[in-house]
């Protein structure tokens, strides 16, 4: 009899706490089912709630016209940061462009928007510019806080901000700028500077960069690297060979502008820099890394890689003696000797009277 008059009791309390809760606007925020923001263009009503929303702001943001021919149904979203006025039920953001800024304004409504309210407006902190782009931009809410992380046009420079939705205003919580792109080419800087080449081409290989062509040291580091890696190469190319290779693959693709270095297809204006352009390698330096990247190759036994490559030097450089040798040697050992006769002529021309002395005896050998 007792344990039936102990769950009557639990039963009749359970009812009577059901019956005096409320739901408030806001509330959801707190359960399993936290509410997530939606864009307008995305609810079942979202067409009839954008021209009262997009009236409102526009006014009240006294917007150009040019401003707000960009506000769209993509433009609003509805949250629940709660903190609700009394009598409206509803919660709606914008991010909007007015003259050089982007806002994010926050609106409260009744259910269907004929009532509208300002509840704020937040456009900068202590930091500088809250929001830096609207087509790179992305926003989450918590409760009474949003965050929003945005990035500049063409750049990797990023804001990362935290508002708290107080019920009067929005209160910056935190608000810090990065710029990950900017902080890579630091790293490379430090990298030449202590002539780590095996630091430099890890990171080229796990770390990714956003619009480096938008930043100078994209340009300014492009020779240096380079210039490193050729001296790296050329110190080790005797006891590791593959090892060489890599360093100068990573160097030559450092160099900014010229991408297809194995083709053979170069042309001296893919190199030479103009007096504006900040590479600062001439041809001759570029094309003397070039033919130790075609020999290392062939010494690697990789003479079908190497042989447009050499090639490709002669055609840059015809007075770079060296090279038809190097190419030379290369079409001996793929059959082509027709060819390497040719080359060793060239090179024996090339040397002059002092051929004889200087050639080596295969030379002589292979041009009867």
């Amino acid at each position: 009899m007792k344990k039936l008059q102990r769950w009557t009791i639990a039963v009749a309390l359970a009812i009577f706490v059901l019956l005096n809760l409320q739901v408030v606007p806001g509330a959801a925020a707190d359960s399993k089912t936290a509410f997530q923001p939606i864009r307008l263009s995305e609810m079942k009503d979202g067409h009839n709630l954008f021209d009262p929303l997009f009236q409102f702001v526009k006014v009240n943001l006294q917007l150009s016209k040019e401003d707000a021919s960009y506000v769209t149904n993509q433009s609003f979203y509805e949250v629940d940061l709660g903190n609700y006025p009394k009598g409206y039920t509803r919660q709606f953001i914008a991010f909007v462009y007015n003259n050089d800024w982007i806002e994010l304004v926050l609106v409260t409504t009744n259910e269907d928007a004929s009532d509208i309210k300002l509840l704020d407006r937040a456009v900068s902190s202590d930091e500088g510019e809250l929001f830096l782009g609207t087509f790179k931009l992305d926003f989450s809410t918590e409760k009474n806080h949003i965050h929003v992380w945005s990035q500049a046009s063409s750049s990797a420079f990023e804001s990362n901000v935290e508002l708290e939705w107080a019920g009067d205003a929005f209160y910056v919580v935190s608000h810090d700028y990065d710029d990950p792109t900017e902080r890579y080419f630091k790293v490379k800087e430090r990298l030449i500077q202590t002539k780590n080449i095996e630091g430099l081409i890890d990171q080229y290989n796990h770390d990714a960069v956003s619009y480096p062509a938008a930043y100078e040291s994209f340009y300014t580091l492009s020779t240096p690297a380079l210039k490193l890696a050729h001296q790296q190469a050329l110190q080790v190319q005797k006891k590791d060979i593959k090892t060489a290779i890599s360093y100068l693959e990573y160097g030559l693709h450092q160099y900014v502008g010229v991408n297809d270095y194995k083709s053979g297809k170069l042309q001296k204006s893919d190199i030479v820099a103009s007096p504006a352009d900040k590479r600062q390698l001439s041809l001759g330096a570029y094309v003397e890394i070039l033919n130790d990247y075609g020999y290392f190759l062939s010494l690697a036994g990789r003479n079908k890689e190497a042989k447009p490559i050499l090639a490709n030097v002669i055609k840059l450089v015809p007075t770079r003696t060296v090279a038809y040798i190097n190419l030379a040697d290369v079409e001996w050992t793929l059959g082509q000797k027709s060819a390497a006769k040719a080359h060793y002529q060239q090179y024996w021309k090339l040397l002059g009277s002092k051929a004889s002395t200087i050639a080596p005896k295969r030379v002589k050998d292979r041009m009867k």
